[in-house]
């Protein structure tokens, strides 16, 4: 696909926006919104700008304010581009998102996690949109703008291990994502709700953490075989992506038997702060998931030093080392657990890249965190004949070689 200029792709988004908007029925969300605070009246209001600052528009969803005739706090209507040109989420997936993203705010109500209130949802293929039209989650609008990873970063640090410590007196028996079936369920652990990076289908939920990250790595390894990711370096990402499955041990424990919330998509911007850099919410928890001890507490990329991470450098950063610092002030058991690289490069896992140069360092980082001292080219070769069975692997082989004659 040629690179699509600014004015081109802003072009395209708003027509994406404008295709939604149009899905909209304004009078229902108003009555349902109105039935939900009081009966107070309210209108739609979009935002100015479909891109940019203010735009209300993120890489999975689109939102509307919800403004009420008293001045009262507005809320916002989550809406999932199932439409988008480059991001589109099918549509089954969306649905559960929004149900489990539903659960993990109506569970946070419960917890002193800065998050926002979810008031309904609605799902049109179900009849439970009450009019509306579209997929939509009703949320409260939280004060503060999203960091933006400067200023006096102590502070952040410091809010985040009090979040960290108020997330660990909430334990799950099982891994998965929370989920309910209506409005009025009571939520509870189901299945996985996909993956930051890539459309995984819910899957779960798991009652070890093996099971959990066996199960992550086969997706991938499932859509690597089908020619859905990393189409030109197959071979090599299959080799990744099944070595980590073979590894998953590595990540697990015999105290493996609590799970806790994580956002996942934690990479600064979920954090609502205010001027003095105080944290006065947590947005975005679409993708969260409930996982095991050593990855809920773990290093996550709220703190990663991401040019070094990219570029395949496996030592702490400095914010990295600040963070365990101030965790370990609070709770020096939770602190533990970020001294340890392994999780962040088991999710970080080849990236989004498209160009095995790229993805190259980042597979010899997670060989070598994970203990492997061969270099890339040596351990390749080793790993072709380890999972020469592999008959995906070997169809993978059988397809490169073809295109070669």
């Amino acid at each position: 696909m040629k690179d699509l200029d600014d004015a081109a792709y802003n072009a395209l988004i708003a027509a994406e926006i404008g295709r939604l908007r149009a899905h909209i029925n304004e009078k229902a969300v108003c009555e349902l919104a109105s039935s939900l605070n009081d009966g107070r009246p309210c209108v739609v209001e979009y935002p100015s700008k479909v891109v940019g600052l203010g735009a209300l528009t993120g890489c999975a969803n689109y939102h509307a304010r919800i403004r009420f005739g008293d001045g009262s706090p507005s809320w916002l209507m989550r809406v999932p581009r199932v439409s988008g040109f480059a991001v589109g989420l099918p549509v089954p997936l969306a649905e559960y998102l929004i149900r489990s993203e539903y659960a993990t705010l109506k569970f946070l109500e419960d917890t002193a996690v800065p998050a926002p209130r979810a008031f309904s949802f609605g799902i049109p293929s179900q009849g439970t949109d009450h009019g509306v039209g579209v997929c939509f989650l009703l949320m409260e609008e939280l004060s503060g703008k999203p960091w933006d990873g400067r200023g006096d970063t102590a502070k952040i640090w410091k809010g985040l291990a009090e979040i960290l410590v108020e997330l660990e007196k909430h334990p799950f028996t099982r891994a998965g994502s929370l989920c309910v079936e209506s409005p009025d369920g009571l939520p509870s652990v189901s299945a996985t709700a996909s993956d930051r990076f890539v459309c995984l289908y819910p899957y779960g939920p798991f009652e070890t953490s093996v099971a959990c990250y066996t199960a992550w790595a086969e997706q991938y390894l499932a859509l690597i075989a089908d020619g859905q990711l990393y189409s030109q370096f197959p071979v090599e990402a299959y080799l990744v992506y099944r070595f980590l499955r073979d590894n998953t041990t590595q990540l697990s424990s015999e105290s493996d038997n609590e799970f806790f919330l994580k956002h996942v998509d934690d990479k600064g911007d979920h954090l609502l702060v205010d001027q003095d850099l105080n944290i006065t919410g947590i947005i975005d928890w679409q993708m969260a998931r409930v996982v095991p001890r050593r990855e809920a507490f773990a290093l996550s990329l709220v703190s990663a030093d991401m040019r070094a991470l990219c570029e395949g450098n496996n030592s702490l950063s400095t914010n990295d080392v600040a963070l365990r610092n101030t965790l370990r002030e609070k709770a020096s058991g939770l602190a533990g657990h970020m001294g340890d690289e392994r999780v962040r490069r088991f999710f970080w896992g080849l990236g989004l890249e498209a160009e095995w140069a790229f993805a190259l360092p980042l597979a010899n980082a997670i060989l070598q965190v994970f203990g492997v001292e061969q270099g890339w080219d040596e351990w390749r070769e080793s790993a072709l004949k380890q999972y020469e069975d592999d008959e995906r692997l070997e169809a993978l082989v059988e397809g490169l070689h073809g295109n070669k004659h």
